[in-house]
């Protein structure tokens, strides 16, 4: 049986490298044939073609999906070139996720303030607005597909129109099963209409180590590639969201706890001052990158995929958080929409969470040092086991519901 996936895989990002390959080899240990759907727009692919050529990294994440991934189609700009591969590869039914897939940011959510104009309108790529193919438009109701472990990614949901969410309750009323990764994402579903029992599930990385553990470096290996001390703490941000000073008393309170800071990269490197005696540089493997935060003794960062990582492995974690809806000014609104702070709520984690404001985070070093000195690794071990057993579930309904002829 081939089974299409259509989800953010071939972009540069670790996180989204990671999900698609768990999902792959899932796939591929219970004897299906996985065909990932390579669905891209122009915009997105011109950016991409152009980052392939000039950035290390981004060269990195592509060929490291390339390696691991091996049934992919060519590009797929809009619904019309997705039903077209669906008849050329005998796809039997598809998985839409994990990741953020159903997003749709309206125009009033997408007005800011400027810093040399008054305000600026940003404008997302076709794949994130609907109407789009991650939406299973113009074709979900001709082969059976399903929606799994899916995000809106801070979309504004509440400012969706009436005939707006009219025209996406139809698509998704062809859906055969839906499930979200967060709160705020099932809260959308609702808003739209959706009468379909939506559930809160796991995403993907939670069966990293089950579904493709096999390709994870060893300790021994990471170590020695590394050149690592023995007991590192992993330090990630966009932006020198911690401040110098913060950084410096960081790293010497983790010193005094037997402890060493290393420099962590985003896709772009690493894009902050510090002093710590090590630094992962770029390029950097996909699959080095999950090993380096299994292994290690802590992380503090940004982003959501490596909160997952470290809650999957049970190692301490404290999030510099970036994520959540923004105001006219940019600013971060609390509204239960950070992705981050609902899963890191999931283990009952949320001191463990700390919002960027205005490009600063403003939280002690003693913070992070203590959190991470205490963090319950028992406690979440335990409960990755459950999100595991959830996936589990999850997984099983979803091949037996596109598997019932």
């Amino acid at each position: 049986m081939n089974i299409g996936i259509l989800t953010f895989y071939k972009v540069a990002n670790f996180g989204a490298n990671i999900q698609g390959v768990s999902t792959y080899y899932y796939l591929k240990k219970i004897g299906y044939n996985p065909i990932f759907l390579n669905y891209v727009s122009v915009k997105t692919e011109n950016s991409l073609e152009e980052s392939y050529k000039n950035s290390v990294q981004t060269k990195a994440h592509i060929d490291f999906v390339n390696s691991y991934i091996e049934n992919q189609t060519e590009n797929l700009y809009n619904s019309d070139d997705v039903v077209a591969a669906i008849d050329k590869y005998h796809i039997d039914a598809i998985i839409i996720g994990s990741d953020a897939v159903v997003q749709h940011h309206p125009l009033l959510s997408r007005i800011h303030k400027g810093r040399r104009k008054p305000f600026y309108i940003s404008h997302p790529a076709p794949e994130r607005m609907f109407p789009n193919p991650f939406w299973g438009c113009g074709f979900a109701d001709k082969i059976p597909t399903v929606m799994m472990s899916v995000s809106s990614q801070n979309s504004k949901y509440s400012q969706f129109s009436k005939s707006l969410k009219s025209r996406m309750f139809k698509t998704l009323n062809n859906m055969k099963y839906i499930s979200v990764r967060d709160t705020w994402t099932l809260d959308m579903m609702k808003a739209i209409g959706v009468n379909q029992d939506v559930k809160v599930t796991p995403d993907p990385v939670f069966a990293f180590n089950y579904n493709a553990g096999h390709l994870v470096p060893s300790e021994d290996d990471i170590r020695k590639r590394f050149s690592l001390p023995k007991d590192y703490v992993l330090v990630s941000l966009h932006s020198q969201s911690l401040t110098l000073k913060t950084l410096d008393e960081l790293n010497s309170m983790f010193k005094a706890a037997g402890k060493t800071c290393v420099a962590f990269p985003m896709p772009g490197g690493v894009r902050y001052q510090h002093h710590f005696d090590y630094e992962i540089k770029v390029p950097l493997s996909s699959i080095d990158w999950y090993a380096l935060i299994k292994y290690a003794s802590g992380y503090v960062g940004s982003n959501m995929h490596p909160i997952i990582v470290s809650l999957h492995n049970a190692v301490p974690c404290f999030s510099i958080d970036h994520w959540g809806t923004k105001d006219f000014f940019n600013r971060t609104v609390r509204d239960g929409s950070s992705k981050v702070e609902h899963i890191m709520g999931v283990f009952g984690l949320k001191n463990y969470v700390k919002p960027i404001d205005n490009d600063i985070c403003y939280v002690e070093a003693s913070v992070i040092v203590d959190a991470i000195q205490k963090f319950p690794c028992e406690h979440v071990r335990k409960v990755a086991l459950d999100k595991y057993d959830e996936y589990l579930k999850m997984m099983g309904e979803i091949m037996n519901i596109i598997t019932t002829k």
